[in-house]
């Protein structure tokens, strides 16, 4: 009996703070109409998926395939190549994680217009022994002067990420990259990073479903299905359900990275307050015949919490809310329906 009143003492506490949180007004956007734009190039591996993904999908390996001068080796200046892990090429984070793909964003600088640069490497099986490797990117170009401005740095990204893949095929079929070319190392970012001393902190979750992957995803896999099985309404505000770059109004969160059964989400920078860098990815991997896990993955900067009591609160409000969400998706994915309470949520978080 002590343990249930616990429960539910800790629950009625979760969700005040939660409410606080959604009464609490939001400051505007940094920019305040963001143009986010996308590139996808991909290139097709003659080798199975998990030998490609060995070989070129640790996130320290983009050193060897870019084969450039202008980056020194990576290294980790957080974690160890996992969730959260921060690599010394431009402080990128590690954010979202599935069994064959990771995004990864910059941290905003002080006194910086942030682009929301994340970008994505995806490998997907295409037969027993052939593999698409898939580089995508997303950032917001609208701080550029012009569109002849937008379209040169368009073209510069497009031509490095088409050279990435084509030597990271290299590498995963078993050949070698010619020596790396001479040249200068790129000066570093002098910018002092927004939040001084990040943290990144990770919560993975997961729920076995009784229903095929493609039968889970098509239940609950669209972007604005959150308005069903977590929070009280969805719709987009831009952009098109199942690309990425789409916006939709629960906390103005913008899909910065897909694959076929899994999106990373993220929340633009705000005008003022510290900035989280909180984001979500949600996955449905296959688990033998007729049965598949949801993964729901949290990573977030917890140094903008005041102390640890307040970062333990949040992990376990986070915790609490989400493994809500992933019952609500299991049961309506094995075609049940959803009771009042298991619909009961914040308007937003």
């Amino acid at each position: 009996m002590r343990t249930r009143r616990s429960i539910i003492a800790l629950a009625v506490s979760l969700l005040c703070i939660v409410q606080a949180q959604a009464q609490t007004p939001k400051a505007p956007l940094q920019i305040p109409n963001p143009h986010y734009v996308t590139l996808d190039e991909s290139i097709v591996v003659d080798v199975p998926v998990t030998r490609v993904w060995a070989r070129v999908g640790g996130f320290c390996d983009i050193t060897e395939w870019m084969n450039s001068p202008e980056w020194e080796d990576c290294r980790y200046l957080q974690g160890d190549g996992g969730l959260g892990s921060v690599r010394s090429i431009v402080h990128e984070v590690l954010v979202g994680q599935t069994q064959y793909s990771y995004t990864y964003a910059q941290p905003p600088r002080r006194d910086t217009l942030y682009n929301l640069a994340h970008g994505t490497l995806a490998a997907e099986a295409l037969t027993a022994t052939t593999t698409r490797l898939t580089y995508t990117m997303l950032w917001d170009d609208s701080m550029l002067p012009d569109d002849a401005a937008r379209k040169r740095d368009e073209e510069a990204r497009r031509a490095r990420v088409s050279q990435w893949l084509k030597n990271m095929k290299v590498l995963a079929e078993g050949g070698k990259l010619p020596p790396k070319p001479t040249g200068t190392l790129r000066a570093p970012m002098t910018e002092p990073l927004l939040n001084p001393h990040p943290s990144y902190a990770s919560l993975p979750m997961s729920i076995v479903v009784d229903a095929p992957v493609q039968k889970v995803w098509a239940r609950v896999g669209k972007y604005c299905d959150i308005g069903e099985w977590g929070f009280r309404s969805c719709n987009l505000i831009s952009g098109k359900e199942g690309e990425i770059g789409a916006v939709r109004s629960i906390g103005h969160s913008v899909i910065v990275g897909q694959t076929r059964y899994s999106y990373t989400y993220t929340q633009p920078l705000r005008a003022t307050g510290l900035y989280p860098m909180y984001h979500g990815t949600l996955e449905a991997r296959p688990l033998g015949s007729g049965r598949t896990t949801l993964y729901y993955t949290l990573v977030w900067d917890s140094s903008t919490q005041a102390d640890d009591a307040a970062r333990r609160r949040q992990v376990e409000t986070y915790r609490f809310l989400f493994q809500k969400m992933l019952r609500n998706m299991k049961k309506l994915a094995e075609g049940g329906t959803l009771s009042p309470e298991d619909k009961r949520a914040p308007v937003e978080f």
